[in-house]
């Protein structure tokens, strides 16, 4: 497989397990492979779409180890984030999943100095996904469970696995908060940041997309940016928060999308 065909995979690990095992390639190699693979891809996009995107020593492999987001997603986070800084604020991820974009963002933030004086928020319920609303249609089975109601409860990933990325990141414990429970409770319950800089939200289904966008909408000011996750990928829902809460905003919150390659989410800019 060329790195042109790859630009517009999900690289998720799974796959990358397959065609390694394949080729006979032992985890190590495999690290170094997607690594490799990273460098390239972002090499390319800094000659085009992210071109103002500034490099990070150990970028490559924070972008190697993501697990179901593309290299091209992370590159957009990345990018999103550093004009994010320009702002005042902390940076929140709703969604952490085993935490490997939590580690992504730490280390970014690590390596700006307008980051180092920020706190990172993580608002997950470590239980899986949450049941679905009507709004949820299901439109790219990706477990092949035939059902989005059947999707409640899976994803599930232990608050453990983030705690530990971000330690051998060497990211501040002190500046790291774990927000856990479902998001309609957390984010109404002490401490929150009194200001954001930068969200990535990863919720995947409606309701909880609504939600987390709503609460960032009092906490923003012009300047701030938000990654949408799953953009019509897997449930519409995701497409349908993110469209009804710019439509509610009458202008605040400017809307645009990466490069087809990159996969699918969705950039909002606070004008």
């Amino acid at each position: 497989m060329n790195l042109l065909q790859r630009l517009g995979l999900s690289s998720r690990v799974e796959a990358y397990r397959q065609e390694a095992a394949s080729d006979g390639i032992g985890a190590t190699e495999l690290v170094a492979l997607r690594e490799g693979d990273a460098r390239e891809i972002e090499a390319l996009y800094r000659m085009g779409a992210l071109a103002q995107l500034r490099e990070r020593k150990g970028r490559s492999r924070d972008l190697a180890q993501l697990i179901g987001t593309s290299v091209g997603e992370g590159l957009y986070l990345c990018d999103a984030l550093q004009h994010a800084l320009d702002n005042a604020g902390d940076v929140c991820e709703f969604g952490v999943a085993q935490g490997a974009t939590s580690r992504l963002l730490a280390g970014e933030l690590s390596a700006d100095t307008r980051g180092h004086d920020r706190n990172l928020w993580l608002f997950d319920s470590f239980e899986g996904l949450p049941q679905p609303s009507a709004k949820d249609k299901l439109i790219d089975d990706i477990f092949k469970l035939g059902t989005m109601d059947a999707y409640a409860g899976t994803m599930r990933c232990a608050r453990t696995l983030v705690e530990t990325k971000l330690r051998d990141a060497g990211f501040p414990e002190h500046r790291v908060h774990i927000k856990q429970g479902w998001v309609e409770e957390t984010i109404r319950t002490a401490p929150l940041p009194s200001k954001v800089a930068f969200a990535y939200v990863d919720f995947d289904f409606y309701q909880p997309i609504l939600d987390a966008l709503h609460w960032l909408d009092t906490v923003t000011e012009p300047g701030a940016r938000i990654v949408v996750d799953d953009y019509g990928f897997f449930s519409d829902g995701a497409q349908a928060a993110t469209d009804e809460f710019v439509a509610e905003c009458g202008g605040r919150w400017q809307l645009s999308f990466p490069l087809p390659s990159a996969g699918k989410f969705a950039l909002l800019q606070r004008v």
